[in-house]
C-alpha cells in the first residue's frame, strides 16, 4: 500500500497551502503536499506512513472540500509524484514564516481587473473591528485579537495585475496579516502574500504623473498584454506608467517624461515588431490638445476632456465620507476606465460626471471602497442640492 493519496476534483487553482488547511491535515503526519505550479484540481499528499495514508484515504472518499462545498475523490498513488507538481507545501511554510521587517503587504491572486475594490471586500472583516471601537471610543490594545490600525490599503496601481497593497501600522501586524492571507482561497484562486521590502518599494509602486508628463497611445499590442510586457516594450526608456483598460483591448496608454516621449514617437514612428506584431506610437488626444492649446489654438478643448456628449447623457454621482486631503488624482483613479467629465471636491464629498449607461457598473464598483481609513459611499446627486 501506498504511503501517497492523490486527491482530485478539487476547487480551480487549488495551491498545496490552502489543500494542507482545507483538509486539516496535521504537521506530525504529513510529510509534504504537492500540487502543480499555479495551482490545478489535483493535489499529491505522502504521509509519514501508509497507515496514515489509508485512514485519511478512508475517511475522504465524497469529501465535501472549499465554501461551494464540493465534492472531492481519493485514490492510492503508487508512481513518482509528477513533474509538473512542483508545488510544495514546505515551501510555503518556509516563506510565511521567515518575513522581513516591513509595514507593506503585498498580496498576489486577486482578481486582475477592479483589484483595488477587491482589497477592500478581503480586508472588511480585518478593518470593521477597529472602525467599530472607534465609534464606540474603546481603546484596542495591541495584543487584541484583529487589531491592525491603520491598514491602509494603497490606492495605487502595481505593475502587475492582481497584485494589492496595504500598509500597517507596525510591523509585526503585516506579519500577521501575512499568516492570516497567505494561502487561503478567495474568489477561485489561492491568494499569497509577504513583506515588502522597502527599498522594492519604488519598483512596485506607480508614480503619480507630474506636471511635464506625457501620455502616449500604444497600439498594435495583443489582448491579455500586461503591464510587464508594455514596459518590456519600452525597456529604453523610463516608464512611469502603464495604463490597461478592461474590456481585452488592442491598445493601452504609457506616461513617460517629456524628456523621453520626442524619442520613443521618433522610434516607434513607423511601427516596431514585438512578438509578431507592429506596435505603434502616437500622442494621446489628451496631448494632442494640450500641444494646441499651447500654441494658442482657439479650438483647443479642456485637456481632461472626453469625447462630448449631451449632458442628458452625463450623470453626476456623489461621493461621501472622503479624506479631507483626497486629491482630483486620486478620484480620477477610483474611475480608471471610465470617461470622467468633471470632478468636484469639497470637504468630506465630491462629485463627478460620468455617462449616464455607467452609473449602475460605477455603483456596484465604487460603494463600501475605501480610502485611506474611511469607506466611501457613492450615490446618484440629487440636481437640487449640487
Amino acid at each position: 500500500m501506498s504511503s501517497t493519496v492523490l486527491v482530485s476534483d478539487l476547487l480551480s487553482n487549488c495551491e498545496s497551502s490552502y489543500v494542507f488547511t482545507e483538509l486539516r491535515l496535521q504537521e506530525d503526519e504529513i510529510e509534504e503536499v504537492y500540487t502543480q505550479a499555479g495551482g490545478g484540481e489535483s493535489a499529491w499528499i505522502v504521509f509519514k506512513d501508509r497507515t496514515l495514508a489509508a485512514i485519511f484515504e478512508n475517511d475522504h472518499k465524497g469529501h465535501h472540500f472549499g465554501a461551494t462545498g464540493k465534492k472531492i475523490t481519493t485514490s492510492f498513488w503508487t508512481e513518482a509524484i509528477p513533474e509538473h507538481a512542483t508545488n510544495r507545501y514546505s515551501d510555503f511554510v518556509r516563506a510565511r514564516d521567515h518575513q522581513i521587517l516591513s509595514s507593506t503587504v503585498e498580496i498576489t491572486g486577486l482578481p486582475a481587473k477592479h483589484t483595488l475594490s477587491d482589497m477592500n471586500k478581503l480586508l472588511e472583516s480585518v478593518r470593521d473591528q477597529y472602525i467599530e471601537a472607534t465609534k464606540q471610543n474603546q481603546r484596542l490594545n495591541s495584543t487584541d485579537y484583529g487589531y491592525y490600525e491603520p491598514i491602509n490599503i494603497l490606492q495605487v496601481k502595481t505593475p502587475d495585475p492582481g497584485v494589492g497593497l496595504l500598509q500597517l501600522a507596525q510591523p509585526w501586524m503585516a506579519v500577521e496579516i501575512v499568516r492570516q492571507y497567505a494561502g487561503s482561497y478567495w474568489k477561485n484562486a489561492t491568494l499569497n502574500a509577504r513583506c515588502v521590502p522597502d527599498e522594492e518599494m519604488e519598483k512596485l509602486l506607480v508614480n503619480e504623473p507630474g506636471a511635464t508628463d506625457v501620455s502616449l497611445f500604444v497600439k498594435g499590442i495583443k489582448v491579455g498584454t500586461s503591464s510587464k510586457e508594455v514596459r518590456q516594450i519600452f525597456k529604453d526608456f523610463p516608464i512611469r506608467d502603464v495604463n490597461i483598460l478592461p474590456g481585452g483591448k488592442t491598445f493601452c496608454f504609457v506616461t513617460v517624461q517629456q524628456a523621453h516621449a520626442d524619442s520613443i514617437l521618433a522610434q516607434f514612428k513607423n511601427g516596431v515588431r514585438w512578438q509578431g506584431r507592429t506596435i505603434k506610437v502616437d500622442l494621446s488626444e489628451k496631448d494632442k490638445r494640450k500641444q494646441k492649446a499651447a500654441f494658442g489654438s482657439a479650438s483647443a478643448t479642456p485637456t481632461a476632456a472626453p469625447p462630448a456628449l449631451p449632458p442628458t447623457d452625463i450623470t453626476d454621482l456623489k461621493l461621501s465620507n472622503l479624506p479631507y486631503d483626497v486629491t482630483d488624482y486620486k478620484i480620477r483613479t477610483l474611475f480608471e476606465g471610465f470617461a470622467v467629465y468633471k470632478v468636484v471636491i469639497m470637504q468630506g464629498y465630491a462629485f463627478v460626471g460620468i455617462p449616464t449607461g455607467e452609473v449602475g457598473r460605477a455603483l456596484d464598483m465604487l460603494n463600501n471602497t475605501m480610502i485611506g481609513a474611511q469607506y466611501i459611499k457613492a450615490k446618484v446627486a440629487d440636481p437640487r442640492k449640487k
